[in-house]
C-alpha cells in the first residue's frame, strides 16, 4: 500500500476486539519483520560524550541512550593534515542475525567511506543502473517491500572530519568553481562530484571536497551481510506467507586523499567488489606507512616499519567471534570484554507456538528478554576498568501522523467496507519509535581509586497524532497530506528527557526535542543541580526552526530517504540564543547575524547586570609548509581560509625556541626567507575585526639546509725541507664560515691539521716523505662542501745543490 492506502485482501479478522489466533498461524522467520528496523529509522541526537572519565572511549547518544566506543590505535605525525592513522569503532546494537562485520570481526576499521543498505547490490533506479553517483535515484526492490523498509539513504564517513547523509545538491546551493560538477551535498558542506569508473568493479564512484580543499576518491567496493528483511501476508484463501528480501550493506572506501597542497595518503586494499573490505596499506607522500597484516580474515598485526601493535580474538557463547585485546608495542595491552554486546539480541515472542509476534501498528510488541542486562567492559594497559550496563528501551517521536500499511477490509455484497484486520503486520508509514539497546550504568574502577558509578534514566515521551477523517487508521489522503507535521512549534512540541545521576550526588538532567519533523534531535535545555527539586543550573538553547530560506537556506539539498526521514540532516536549524540562568543570575548569548552557511557573524552576550558584543567563534586555519628548504631560498607557506577573519598571524620558531611574529596580513599564503639552517617550526591564528584572535593552527615544520657550499682551491709553497715551515692556502667560498684542512702522509689517512676561519696555514714535517692535503668549507651548523683537489708536497732530506 502506498500513501497508506487501504490494501484489499482477505485477513484473519477481529471480532469484538479479540484476535481469533487459530485462523492466523504463521511460519516463524530467520531474518527480521520490517518493523524491527524502526528503531533506525528514528534519528536520535548528535552523539555526545558521557559524563565521566571517558578513556575507554565510548560515545552516547544522551536522548536514547545509544552507546559506542572509539580507539585510534596508531597515529603518525607527518607534515600535513591528512591521517596516516588505525582507528576502530564498535557499536552497541541487536545483533540479531548479524554475523562479523569485516577485518576486526565485531568491531570496524574507523577509515573514510561512504556507505548505504542495498537488496543486495548497488544498484539504483527502476534499471538497476550503476549510474549510483549522477543519477541520484533510490534502489529498485519488488513487490511485497518496499524502499522504506530498509533504506537509510547515503552515509559518508570522514573521521574526524565529515559524516552524515549525502543529500541531492539543489540547484541554488552554492558549489566549489573548480570547474568539477557537485551532484552531492552534506549540511557541513562537503561538496561531491563523480567518478566514472572504481577501481575493483564497475559503476561510478564519488570524488569528496571538504570545506578545506581536501579531496578522497571512493572508489573500492565491499560489502558486509545484513540481516534479511521478513513480511507476512495472507492470500485470498487465508494463508499465511512469509516473503524474504536479501540486503547487504554497500561501501565505497577511500583510495586517496590529497589536500589543496599536493600532499596525499594512500589506501591500499586487497578484497573482491563483493566481500568484506581487506585494508592492507595506508601511506603518505612523506613517508609515512601502516601495513596491515591478517590471520584469516581478521587483523592481526599493524606495523610502522619498526613497531607492531597486535590483536587477539576470542568467540562469544553464540559462536560470534570478538576481538579480545590490542597490544601496543611496548608490552602493555588494552582488554576488550565487549562479548556480552556482541551477542545481545533483542527476541519477540511469538503466539500461538509457531504463530506470530503480537503487535499492531501503534504499539511496538514488547521483548520476551525485555529485563536482560548486557555487561561489557574495557581495561586500560594502567589496569582501570570501565564497566558498562546496557538494557532494552523503547525511544521514538512525539506527534507521529497516523497512516497504517497493511490495514485490510472486507468489501460486502452492498459495497459498503467493513475492517477485517490481522493488527500484526500493520506498519505506520512514518516510524513512531522501536526498542533498542540502551545505556544504563557506567562504573570506573581501578588500583588506587574509588569506584564511581553514573546511572542514566530514559523519558520518550512518544505520542501519535490522527488527522480528520482517519478511518481504521489510515489516513484521509483525498482532503490532507497527513506526512505534513501536525505541531510547528514550540506550544506542542514535546521532548525525550534523560536523567544522570553521578558520583557524589551529581546531577543532570538533558531535554532533547522529539516533535516529529520540527525539533526532533536538538537539545533543548541542560538542568544542573542536587535534583530536580534542588536545580543550580539551566541552560536552554533556541533554534530557527521556522525551515526557511533566510541569508541562509534553509537546506543546501535534498534527501533520497523516503516519508521525511532525512529531515534532520536536510535542515540544519542553526542555534540563535542560549540562556543560562545560575545562582540568580540570567547570562544570555544571541546570534546577531548569520552568513550564507548558517555560521554566526554577529553575537551579543547579555547578563542580568551588563551587555557586551562577542565574537563569533572563528575556525583555526589548517596550515601548510614544504617539507625542505635552503637557507636564503624563498619557501612558501598556505592556509586555509577562515570565515569572519581580516587578518592572519603567522608566527615561527628555530628548533623549539621562542615564537616570534613574522606575518600579519589578510593574505592565505606568503613566502619567506631563512639564512640559516636548523628547523623552523611555524603556526598561524585568525583575527576578526572585533579584535578578537582564534587558536593557533598546530605548528608544522620545515628543515632548512644550509645554502650550497663551494669547493674551495687548494695551494702549497716550495721548496721544501724536512723542518721547514711552508704555507698552504686556499680560496674564500660562499656558505662557509669555517675551513677544515687535512693531510696523509704517503698513502696512508687523511688526518685534520686545522679548523677555523682563516684562508692559510703554515706547516712543517720532521722527516723526508710525500704529503697530500685538501681543504673543504663548512656552514655554522656543521654542513660542510665538496673537499678540493689534492696537492702535493714533497719534503726532501736536504736542500740539493750547491755553489
Amino acid at each position: 500500500m502506498n500513501g497508506g492506502q487501504v490494501r484489499y485482501s482477505c485477513k484473519a479478522a477481529i471480532i469484538g476486539g479479540l484476535f481469533l489466533a487459530a485462523a492466523c498461524n504463521a511460519q516463524t522467520s530467520p531474518d527480521k519483520y520490517v518493523w524491527e528496523e524502526f528503531s533506525k529509522r528514528v534519528q536520535a541526537s548528535e552523539k555526545v560524550t558521557p559524563l565521566g572519565p571517558n578513556f575507554a572511549g565510548e560515545a552516547v547518544s544522551l536522548s536514547n541512550g545509544d552507546l559506542s566506543f572509539s580507539a585510534t590505535d596508531v597515529s603518525l605525525p607527518g607534515n600535513s593534515n591528512l591521517k596516516v592513522e588505525f582507528s576502530r569503532k564498535y557499536s552497541v546494537f541487536s545483533r540479531k542475525n548479524f554475523s562479523n562485520l569485516g577485518m576486526l570481526a565485531d568491531w570496524v576499521v574507523d577509515i573514510p567511506s561512504i556507505s548505504a543498505v542495498f537488496a543486495p547490490d548497488w544498484v539504483v533506479g527502476s534499471a538497476a543502473s550503476q549510474q549510483r553517483c549522477t543519477l541520484g535515484q533510490i534502489p529498485k526492490v519488488d513487490s511485497p517491500f518496499s524502499v522504506a523498509d530498509f533504506w537509510q539513504g547515503i552515509q559518508l564517513n570522514i573521521p574526524g572530519v565529515a559524516s552524515g547523509e549525502l543529500l541531492r545538491t539543489s540547484a541554488s546551493t552554492k558549489k566549489p568553481t573548480d570547474g568539477a560538477t557537485y551532484y552531492w551535498v552534506t549540511n557541513e558542506q562537503v561538496h561531491v562530484s563523480c567518478l566514472s569508473v572504481i577501481k575493483n568493479g564497475s559503476g561510478e564512484g564519488f570524488l569528496v571536497r571538504t570545506p578545506d580543499g581536501t579531496k578522497y576518491w571512493f572508489d573500492w567496493m565491499a560489502q558486509t551481510n545484513e540481516p534479511g528483511i521478513s513480511m507476512m501476508l495472507v492470500d485470498g484463501g487465508g494463508a499465511r506467507t512469509t516473503h524474504s528480501l536479501a540486503v547487504k550493506k554497500n561501501y565505497l572506501y577511500v583510495t586517496r586523499a590529497e589536500d589543496r597542497f599536493g600532499n596525499w595518503v594512500s589506501y591500499v586494499y586487497g578484497n573482491a567488489s563483493d566481500d568484506p573490505a581487506r585494508l592492507t596499506k595506508i601511506e603518505a607522500s612523506d613517508g609515512r606507512v601502516l601495513t596491515i597484516s591478517y590471520s584469516g580474515s581478521t587483523i592481526s598485526t599493524v606495523s610502522d616499519g619498526t613497531r607492531d601493535w597486535l590483536y587477539e580474538y576470542g568467540d562469544t557463547s553464540s559462536g560470534r567471534k570478538t576481538l579480545r585485546s590490542v597490544t601496543l608495542p611496548d608490552g602493555s595491552k588494552w582488554g576488550i570484554g565487549l562479548s556480552a554486546f556482541t551477542n545481545a539480541e533483542i527476541k519477540y515472542d511469538v503466539y500461538p507456538t509457531g504463530g506470530e509476534i503480537l503487535r499492531d501498528c501503534t504499539s511496538n510488541a514488547i521483548p520476551h528478554n525485555f529485563d536482560d542486562r548486557f555487561v561489557g567492559s574495557i581495561t586500560h594497559p594502567a589496569g582501570v576498568v570501565a564497566t558498562f550496563t546496557v538494557g532494552i528501551l523503547e525511544h521514538g517521536r512525539s506527534y507521529v501522523p497516523i497512516s497504517c500499511n497493511n490495514v485490510t477490509v472486507l468489501v460486502t455484497s452492498s459495497g459498503n467496507t467493513q475492517l477485517s484486520n490481522d493488527p500484526n503486520d500493520d506498519m505506520n508509514l512514518w516510524a513512531i519509535g522501536g526498542y533498542s539497546l540502551t545505556l544504563l550504568k557506567k562504573e570506573v574502577s581501578g588500583p588506587g581509586m574509588d569506584s564511581a558509578q553514573w546511572q542514566y534514566t530514559y523519558i520518550p515521551n512518544m505520542s501519535t497524532y490522527a488527522y480528520p477523517g482517519n478511518k481504521y487508521q489510515v489516513c484521509d489522503w483525498a482532503n490532507y497530506d497527513c506526512q505534513q507535521p501536525p505541531c510547528k512549534n514550540d506550544s506542542c512540541a514535546k521532548f525525550s528527557v534523560t536523567t544522570v545521576v553521578g558520583p557524589n550526588s551529581e546531577w543532570v538532567r538533558y531535554i532533547h526535542g522529539n516533535t516529529y519533523r520540527y525539533n526532533e534531535g536538538k537539545l533543548l535545555r541542560v538542568e544542573t543541580g542536587g535534583g530536580p527539586e534542588v536545580l543550580l543550573k539551566t541552560e536552554t538553547h533556541t533554534y530557527d526552526f521556522t525551515q526557511m530560506d533566510k541569508v541562509y537556506p534553509a537546506r543546501y539539498g535534498q534527501s533520497l530517504r523516503l516519508r521525511g526521514e532525512g529531515f534532520q540532516g536536510e535542515y540544519h536549524r542553526p542555534k540563535i540564543r542560549v540562556e543560562t540562568v545560575q545562582q540568580g543570575t540570567t547570562f544570555s548569548r544571541n546570534v546577531d547575524g548569520f552568513d550564507y552557511f548558517a555560521r554566526p557573524t554577529a553575537v551579543t552576550s547579555s547578563s542580568s547586570d551588563a551587555s557586551d558584543s562577542e565574537a563569533p567563534y572563528l575556525d583555526v586555519p589548517v596550515l601548510s609548509v614544504p617539507a625542505n628548504g635552503v637557507a636564503g631560498k624563498s619557501h612558501t607557506l598556505n592556509w586555509t581560509t577562515v570565515h569572519s577573519v581580516v587578518l592572519y598571524e603567522v608566527q615561527r620558531r628555530l628548533s623549539g625556541g621562542a615564537y616570534t611574529l613574522v606575518y600579519s596580513g589578510s593574505g592565505t599564503n606568503i613566502g619567506l626567507t631563512y639564512t640559516g639552517s636548523g628547523t623552523l617550526g611555524y603556526r598561524v591564528r585568525g583575527c576578526n575585526s572585533y579584535g578578537t584572535c582564534g587558536s593557533y593552527s598546530a605548528e608544522r615544520s620545515i628543515v632548512i639546509a644550509p645554502a650550497a657550499i663551494a669547493t674551495p682551491t687548494i695551494a702549497a709553497s716550495s721548496p721544501h725541507g724536512v723542518g721547514v715551515s711552508f704555507n698552504v692556502s686556499w680560496t674564500a667560498v660562499s656558505g662557509a664560515t669555517q675551513y677544515v684542512l687535512e693531510r696523509k702522509v704517503g698513502s696512508g689517512a687523511y688526518v685534520a691539521i686545522y679548523t677555523g676561519s682563516g684562508l692559510s696555514k703554515y706547516v712543517s714535517y720532521g722527516t723526508a716523505a710525500a704529503l697530500w692535503f685538501r681543504v673543504k668549507g663548512c656552514a655554522a651548523g656543521g654542513e660542510c662542501g665538496m673537499y678540493s683537489a689534492e696537492v702535493k708536497v714533497q719534503i726532501k732530506s736536504s736542500t740539493g745543490g750547491g755553489g
